[in-house]
């Protein structure tokens, strides 16, 4: 199994972008997004979406020169267009505009249709922490990318319709939730099957409509289905992620002939300076925190970790100890990169 430098795979991936017709910045900008899902923990977000994004330009799905359009801005609403641009520069771009508004009026609704693929959420809510804000998330898929069985149901019906939110720490950390509201995301199945692991049962039914825990049998003909969360909970965040991200966007909600896979997106920014107020709420998020954590703990378990702070200790590890990728994903993002003229880095570059 290949272990990277993360710094290595940023410039492996970017040249990987620049030889597929995608501009430098925004080759550059994808590339560290994805590296960054990696270093924290989320391989099913990282580097094995170079195979389809390259493949995503190439259909159109994609458009690597798509401009973020302000369609209408009102106070605290922010309505947006990508125009189907790579989703981790035109995500950033859109957060950086909601965030400049929300600072300046205390909250900002931002609204964004054809993006294209977000990637890692968690990666904007960091953005809105960062900035001291909170920020609560919904996404879907533009109509396409529908992988998710209803409750009751077993064929596909909704994408993975992930959910996320960040929360400032006064210590600047972040309390960083990104979750799919189904039971995993398909992402993960993909580095499953790479890895030829099996998966944990209850996470999906087979085209049969029975429980498996075989990936092979999710992308079988027919395929399967992934199930929500939590059975009827999870089924109803999916719907409400369709309501804003689809529908109240104007990207559309899921239905069925859509091929192509791209991203609504709604975001609800809030200034606790403009709320509560910044002491009131710093003093009360840490207490939160530390009667959390004060818990008696269950057997086998160490320590209760708040929503990001498992990635942020993975990050810390991974960047020290290099990115390990599984053999079958590094041998097909290779073969795009020899088609592609790009020079392939040797093996254990780490630190």
């Amino acid at each position: 199994m290949p272990v990277i430098d993360p710094s290595v795979l940023v410039d492996f991936a970017t040249a990987i972008f620049e030889q597929s017709e995608i501009p430098v910045s925004v080759a550059r900008q994808v590339a560290q997004s994805l590296v960054l899902a990696n270093l924290k923990g989320h391989d099913s977000h990282g580097v094995i979406r170079i195979i389809e994004y390259v493949d995503w330009v190439k259909r159109g799905w994609i458009n690597p020169i798509g401009e973020l359009e302000v369609v209408r801005e009102q106070p605290c609403i922010l309505i947006l267009d990508g125009h189907f641009g790579f989703g981790q520069v035109i995500g950033r771009q859109a957060l950086t505009r909601g965030i400049e508004k929300a600072k300046g009026e205390g909250a900002c609704i931002l609204s964004l249709r054809a993006s294209g693929h977000l990637g890692r959420v968690g990666e904007f809510m960091e953005m809105a922490a960062e900035a001291g804000l909170v920020a609560f998330a919904m996404t879907n898929t533009h109509g396409g990318g529908v992988l998710v069985a209803p409750h009751g149901g077993c064929e596909r019906r909704l994408s993975a319709n992930p959910m996320a939110g960040g929360a400032p720490l006064s210590d600047g950390a972040a309390i960083v939730m990104d979750i799919s509201t189904s039971t995993v995301a398909e992402g993960k199945i993909k580095v499953a099957r790479n890895k030829g692991e099996q998966l944990a049962p209850g996470l999906f039914v087979n085209g049969r409509g029975e429980p498996s825990t075989s990936p092979e049998e999710y992308y079988a003909t027919p395929p399967g289905a992934l199930l929500p969360m939590s059975g009827h909970k999870g089924f109803a965040l999916s719907l409400f992620c369709e309501v804003f991200a689809g529908a109240m966007t104007g990207a559309g909600c899921s239905k069925p002939d859509v091929s192509r896979v791209a991203n609504g997106f709604m975001v609800f920014l809030l200034d606790p300076a403009a709320f509560c107020g910044t002491d009131f709420y710093n003093n009360e998020i840490e207490a939160l925190g530390r009667f959390v954590k004060s818990s008696r703990l269950v057997s086998g378990v160490d320590e209760i970790l708040l929503p990001g702070e498992p990635e942020m200790r993975e990050q810390a590890r991974r960047d020290a100890s290099g990115l390990n990728i599984d053999s079958t994903t590094w041998s097909k993002i290779c073969a795009v990169a020899t088609a592609r003229n790009v020079v392939i880095p040797g093996l254990n570059h780490i630190h």
